[in-house]
């Protein structure tokens, strides 16, 4: 990596336990039930965490982080490293947090401070974890805190993959980074991961009040140091409040990716869809409309377009839908709380209804779109990537990142449940007559069952960015591959009309 690696301690606190134990030069508080896991998708999505550290992949931090997203079926970071990077620490801790978190189907943090940047400075500034205030500054007293700190980093990209995919037992001597993990029962192992993505408890029926601060330091540790706070109030915003959220969402995705492909059904067109909402009509199809411009609390993860082609709907990572065209608004869960983050939408075959999936299968069904069934609350072996109706039956099928097919009232036609992938599945599209399907990995691999044809894909060849997407072209059973910088491949018959530039 260029450096050696950082040693990195953590710290919870609950109000009713304020005493810190030490035990030799690592400091935590573990000793209650207090410390809730966060809740999320099943595989090591929270609340499991990853089963063994993820070595980096790259001497890069952003791109061993998105790496490691996608051993867990997160997609990459929605953030331009050379922007944020640019920023101050507290905002770039912000950032990467709130990405982590959101990816995840978690709330944001709404609020950095200047209170809780100055106790993560004492913090980074001592090498140790920060401490926590009792209160914030014109705000409720403190309902739940967590702070974490790193040595020998100045990067807080780093710092968020040694606290993120790095923080278990290493087995090895001198492979485990985290201090508070020394052996693999070790209750300090996987700490730092635990509190960034802490599901804080609610306020009654009021959601809490969260905000973090953060800070680093030159001196401290050689190599650097870097530590952050986050904690939660039930009561009114802070005073102090330096940055929200909500201002820094278009600096988030100031640097959106392509996440999906929908056509046409006549195949003479399709439209291309980005993170920030932004949807481009190509071909003979019809801009009707985006969400490019608009403050989004969440990116967008997939398209659907109406099965007249005259209109079609975007959906959110929290489950937020937004129609155009003649596409209607049946629903939506961006005002729920959501185990998992929504990964895709699918239309009835009339179009008068739709369904969501979550990452960890739970399925939401709108209008007159029927409920078959869902993998939410059972084990997956890795999350669910994707969803297609079946016109046939008017069931759908689930895909999970390793190619494993879940089916609720539709035929089963096959998987790469067992089946070792070099990429993990993004994606999938049925055939129009419901007999067969078809799903693409990220490196551009496409694994056809029933009877969908394979007509060529691009696995094993060189990508600039990797597919994030596939749809079908109803008129000559060819498809369409997209990838995250907006590339098209088109095969069998499928036309190409052009791609996202600029």
């Amino acid at each position: 990596m260029g450096q050696a690696e950082p040693k990195r301690r953590w710290r919870s606190l609950a109000l009713a336990q304020r005493s810190l134990i030490g035990t030799a030069a690592i400091v935590a508080a573990v000793t209650g039930s207090w410390l809730s896991l966060p809740a999320g998708a099943s595989g090591i999505l929270p609340p499991d965490n990853p089963p063994a550290n993820i070595a980096p992949s790259s001497p890069d931090f952003l791109t061993s982080i998105d790496t490691a997203r996608a051993d867990e079926g997160v997609g990459p970071m929605e953030v331009s490293e050379s922007v944020v990077s640019s920023l101050p620490v507290a905002e770039q801790a912000f950032i990467i947090v709130n990405e982590e978190r959101i990816n995840r189907g978690l709330p944001p943090i709404a609020y950095v401070t200047a209170q809780l940047d100055a106790d993560a400075q004492q913090g980074a500034s001592a090498g140790d974890d920060p401490g926590f205030p009792t209160a914030l500054s014109g705000g409720g007293s403190l309902a739940w805190g967590g702070s974490v700190w790193a040595g020998g980093l100045t990067s807080v990209f780093g710092a968020d993959y040694y606290w993120m995919y790095a923080d278990g037992f290493g087995g090895a001597a001198g492979a485990t980074t985290n201090a508070d993990c020394s052996a693999s029962s070790s209750s300090g192992c996987w700490g730092h991961r635990d509190i960034l993505l802490h599901e804080f408890s609610s306020c009654g029926t009021a959601a809490p009040t969260l905000a973090m601060g953060a800070a680093s330091s030159s001196t401290a540790t050689a190599g650097g140091s870097i530590a952050a706070v986050v904690v939660s109030t039930c009561g009114a915003p802070p005073s102090d409040v330096t940055l929200t959220w909500s201002q820094v969402v278009a600096s988030v995705f100031a640097a959106p990716r392509i996440i999906g492909l929908a056509t046409l059904g006549n195949g003479l067109g399709y439209w291309e869809a980005e993170s920030n909402g932004a949807v481009a009509a190509l071909g003979a199809a019809r801009d009707y409309g985006s969400m490019a411009n608009t403050s989004l609390n969440s990116p967008v993860v997939g398209i659907e377009a109406t099965p007249d082609g005259g209109g079609y709907w975007l959906v959110a990572a929290d489950g937020g839908v937004f129609a155009f065209g003649d596409a209607r608004f049946y629903g939506s869960t961006g005002a729920l709380h959501l185990v998992a983050p929504i990964v895709g939408l699918a239309s009835t075959p009339d179009g008068g209804g739709y369904w969501l999936v979550a990452a960890d299968g739970g399925v939401f069904s709108f209008g007159d779109a029927p409920f078959r069934g869902s993998m939410g609350g059972q084990a997956l072996n890795q999350p669910i990537v994707g969803m297609s109706a079946d016109p046939a039956t008017g069931g759908y099928w689930l895909v999970a990142s390793d190619g494993g097919i879940f089916s609720f009232g539709a035929p089963f036609f096959g998987s790469t449940g067992a089946v070792h992938l070099n990429r993990p599945i993004v994606g999938m599209e049925a055939l129009s007559s419901g007999q067969g399907y078809r799903f693409e990995a990220a490196d551009g691999g496409v694994f056809c069952f029933g009877a969908a044809d394979f007509a060529g894909s691009m696995g094993g060849q060189p990508l600039v960015a990797p597919v994030v997407g596939m749809a079908a072209d109803p008129a000559t059973n060819g498809y369409w591959l997209v990838a995250a910088d907006g590339g098209i491949f088109s095969f069998g018959d499928a036309s190409y009309y052009g791609r996202i530039t600029g």
